[in-house]
């Protein structure tokens, strides 16, 4: 009898992909959130904007987060295990996310890697792909997009952060490293 595979899907920044070094946090976050509701997130609908985002995530001002891509080439190499990357980058980005995949030898680790080519909103994006793929683990960094996930997927999620955090029993799991869902 076949042994079904261990599904897990990663987001990509926060997880996989650092922060831009030296870019102030309220400035990523406007980039990002405007500053509106915590699942309101915005498109950059100018070529000024865009470009901007394009600059901030070229393949050298994104550092890999390296215990994290450890761990997943130590995974990628057990064959109980089908990897994914779920990211809610928007269609323009898909090239710069191609060549950070690329220049660090990434891109054949995972059996698929989606993006948010539709420019959906975040959260939306990935309650559809996650309901799509069903994968048993889904791990990303921003706490309001896993708290929407556990209630609208049955999928174990789980809230990347390297700071110290205090879960909430009532919501989210935690990780400060990757390792910890395998002890």
């Amino acid at each position: 009898m076949k042994k079904n595979k261990i599904k897990i899907a990663f987001d990509l920044d926060g997880v996989i992909v650092n922060k831009p070094p030296l870019v102030p946090k309220r400035l990523l976050e406007w980039l990002f959130k405007g500053g509106g509701s915590r699942l309101h997130y915005r498109f950059p609908h100018s070529n000024l904007e865009q470009m901007i985002r394009k600059i901030s995530h070229f393949y050298l001002f994104r550092p890999p987060m390296g215990k994290n891509i450890n761990f997943i080439k130590k995974i990628a190499k057990d064959d109980d295990y089908e990897l994914y990357i779920v990211s809610s980058r928007y269609s323009f980005l898909k090239r710069e996310t191609e060549i950070w995949l690329e220049k660090r030898n990434l891109e054949k680790l995972f059996k698929k890697i989606y993006l948010n080519e539709k420019n959906e909103q975040p959260h939306l994006f990935k309650e559809k792909v996650l309901k799509e793929i069903k994968p048993d683990i889904f791990i990303d960094d921003d706490e309001a997009i896993v708290d929407y996930l556990c209630q609208k997927t049955k999928t174990h999620i789980y809230c990347f952060s390297l700071k110290k955090v205090t879960p909430k029993p009532e919501t989210n799991l935690f990780l400060s490293s990757l390792e910890l869902l395998f002890r």
